[in-house]
């Protein structure tokens, strides 16, 4: 009966595009492919990712879909997800893919793999750290998939610290072994992705111990599986640290009526009114709500474990077989894989803000509520200006964090060719950039796709949405390769001695290359209205900012010292003004990036294109001003009348980008499969999806739940015979 009562309800529900989102994409001023061949790289690289599209949903849709995933439990994800990275490890070496299309596949299917940090980390781990002779052992085995790993830094009790690490690794020079110990609780490792049921080896870093002294943080290779039957070793104990966010023990549902009677004396009468009722019931559980559980991470506690002395990694360290300790680089090079990972975290920061704008634009598209006028239809709510200001902020960061992140690679790459050459001169930079940009858009992302989830209402919140679980993903980006305040604090490091740099004469180059500027006769740049469309005035407006609270900062650092407190002390009096000081400079950076990018659009693209990317920065810039006024104000790098005409600016830029808002997310060119949402389907059709979603509900296999035999049968009929 169910099942003919929802066939009728939904018969008359369209297959087609939603005619409210097509009427915004017949807006649109500019061409959306133009846009995408950007974005991807070009059209070359755009059919290449349709083609691999087509390879996932089309040939193998019911393992790549997503529409089973919300409803399935934790061990149920965690299984899917690997048969996933299974699968794609196998199409990877059947059609020889390169490292390009890999990491393409793993984008278009949303790095939805248990077993990801074998390519994210453990591999490159082994490429950055591994002799020649250690590579040629071990990473024919880890790319033809015979062993699979991850990467074992952080500890239960220290995370970003490393020089805080408590696993040691001792060196035996009777056996020519390494003995690797956890200690005590707070050193077992915890947290890496694939530890817990997964892998079947680990990079794991471990203070090295010879003859009693302790010589550093070093990576070791460890088996930590039976390559037989997948059994830990001896000495080795391995799990999983549990679930992680979630919200889903109340069965929020759904209910049909049709034709149902029901005495009048049930309804509830106000006034003295009765409105006739004839309704059927047909009911059912919506599904689960937010959580983030594919992948296995695990702890690892190590007893006495026996390693090969060749299971050091030795490219920047070496211990010979009489245990002498030789250090062949500078040690900073080990941290050459942790910053691929902030550059590759930049990236996924784009991807969740990327997946919540096109949700949350297409979702209020088609959502209608309320009117603005008595007695017409309901609104799109993607007309009210407090919507857009919810949603655009995060579509035009989108735009940003895509080109920053291109700008990182690209910087991350050349300096690690210099790295690798022993030229260590571009690391400092780049680590102070990558931890303050990881910190700063991972902080931006959390707060604009939370923002995107809350614009979609209550739908919202179910994981079916899609944006509630990529709201997680974002929440996890926060702390993941070092917590965002103590990478903050590593980018103030480096601000103070460039600062110190120029204040000395001596020139500072890169991204503080602005600290060389005089400042002393700065007056704001916006002198009328019209000079808020001026990206390169307003970027002036970010630089004087910038130098105003680093140069405050460093001065009463300076101060501090010279008042004889201790220099330990010093720095943790300030540590909140250091943190605004990063936090300054990064906002500087990033809108540098877009700044920059968006200028050469119009040499390179078409004045439609360029002039409404133009619009989407000018936008977010204006809004970075906005969001930080006081810091604006109190470094007097603006006035209270520029203060009025940004806001009023910022304001109308929102109309100017209302037409084509829905065209700049269907630019992303994502597959419905890839936006894995109920709500932000290119058909725009988001309660249809929403009510066959739950189809796929397990509550919703019979029409009553065993709960009910058990508990609430009894508390029904008065007895108390709940079975607890």
């Amino acid at each position: 009966m169910a099942a003919r009562l929802t066939a009728e309800f939904l018969k008359d529900w369209s297959k087609g595009v939603n005619p409210d989102i097509q009427k915004e994409r017949n807006t649109c001023t500019f061409n959306t492919e133009e846009l995408t061949n950007l974005l991807d790289g070009g059209p070359e690289k755009t059919k290449r990712r349709k083609e691999l599209e087509q390879l996932f949903f089309n040939q193998h849709g019911d393992l790549f879909s997503f529409k089973r995933r919300p409803f399935m439990t934790k061990s149920e994800l965690y299984e899917h997800s690997v048969a996933k990275s299974v699968k794609v490890f196998q199409l990877r070496k059947e059609y020889g893919w390169s490292e390009e299309d890999y990491d393409l596949a793993t984008r278009i299917l949303n790095f939805d793999f248990a077993l990801s940090l074998h390519h994210t980390m453990f591999i490159p781990a082994l490429e950055r750290l591994a002799t020649d002779e250690q590579k040629a052992k071990w990473l024919p085995l880890a790319q033809s998939y015979q062993i699979i790993g991850t990467y074992a830094q952080t500890e239960l009790g220290h995370g970003t610290n490393l020089l805080g690490l408590e696993t040691t690794a001792t060196f035996d020079k009777d056996t020519d072994e390494f003995v690797m110990n956890t200690p005590r609780l707070s050193s077992m490792k915890w947290w890496p992705g694939g530890l817990a049921k997964s892998c079947t080896h680990a990079v794991v870093l471990a203070q090295l111990v010879i003859d009693g002294t302790n010589c550093g943080m070093h990576p070791f290779m460890v088996q930590l599986r039976s390559l037989d039957d997948h059994m830990p070793l001896p000495g080795v104990k391995l799990g999983d640290i549990g679930p992680k966010l979630a919200a889903n023990s109340t069965d929020n549902g759904f209910m049909i009526l049709n034709s149902v009677r029901i005495p009048r004396l049930h309804m509830l009468m106000k006034n003295g009114r009765v409105l006739s009722l004839n309704y059927c019931i047909t009911v059912g559980d919506i599904g689960q709500k937010i959580g983030y559980n594919i992948s296995d991470n695990g702890f690892l506690i190590i007893n006495k474990l026996r390693i090969p002395r060749q299971n050091m990694l030795m490219k920047n360290a070496r211990v010979t077989r009489e245990g002498k300790f030789t250090q062949l680089s500078n040690n900073k090079a080990n941290y050459a894989t942790m910053i691929l990972v902030r550059v590759n975290i930049i990236s996924w920061a784009k991807d969740t803000m990327r997946q919540a704008a096109c949700v949350a634009v297409r979702y209020s598209a088609v959502r209608r509520q309320t009117t603005l006028k008595p007695g017409t239809p309901e609104q799109q709510v993607l007309d009210f200006q407090t919507q857009q200001y919810k949603i655009f902020p995060c579509l035009a960061g989108t735009y940003a964090t895509h080109f920053i992140a291109q700008d990182m690679f690209s910087a991350y790459y050349s300096a690690y060719n210099e790295i690798m050459r022993g030229n260590n001169r571009k690391l400092g930079e780049l680590h102070a950039q990558t931890s303050g940009l990881k910190a700063f858009l991972s902080d931006m992302s959390t707060s604009m796709v939370e923002t995107c989830r809350r614009s979609c209402g209550g739908h919202g919140y179910l994981k079916s949405s899609g944006i509630a679980e990529n709201m997680v993903s974002s929440l996890a980006l926060v702390t993941i390769e070092g917590e965002n305040t103590v990478l903050y604090l590593q980018t103030a490091r480096y601000l103070m001695k460039q600062m110190a740099n120029a204040v000395s004469g001596t020139k500072t180059e890169g991204s503080t290359a602005y600290m060389n500027r005089d400042f002393t006769s700065y007056m704001c740049p916006i002198e009328v209205r019209e000079d808020c469309k001026n990206l390169h005035k307003l970027r002036d407006v970010y630089v004087q900012r910038a130098h105003k609270v680093i140069m405050a900062v460093a001065q009463k650092l300076q101060m501090d010292m010279e008042s004889g407190q201790p220099q330990e002390v010093v720095f943790n009096n300030n540590m909140v003004a250091l943190v605004r000081a990063a936090r300054a400079h990064i906002h500087l950076t990033v809108i540098d990036i877009y700044i920059s990018k968006v200028d050469n659009l119009r040499y390179t693209h078409s004045t439609e294109l360029s002039k409404v990317m133009t619009e989407l920065c000018n936008f977010f810039v204006i809004y970075g001003i906005v969001q930080e006024t006081g810091d604006f104000l109190e470094m007097e790098t603006i006035g209270l009348q520029q203060l009025e005409w940004l806001r009023q600016q910022e304001m109308d830029l929102l109309a100017v980008i209302r037409p084509n808002a829905v065209s700049l997310v269907d630019s992303f060119d994502l597959h419905d499969e890839s936006v894995a949402s109920t709500l932000g389907q290119y058909d725009g059709n988001a309660y249809q999806h929403l009510f066959e979603s739950t189809q796929y509900e397990p509550m919703n296999q019979t029409q009553v739940h065993p709960a009910y035999y058990k508990h609430i049968r009894g508390l029904l009929k008065g007895s108390n015979t709940s079975k607890l």
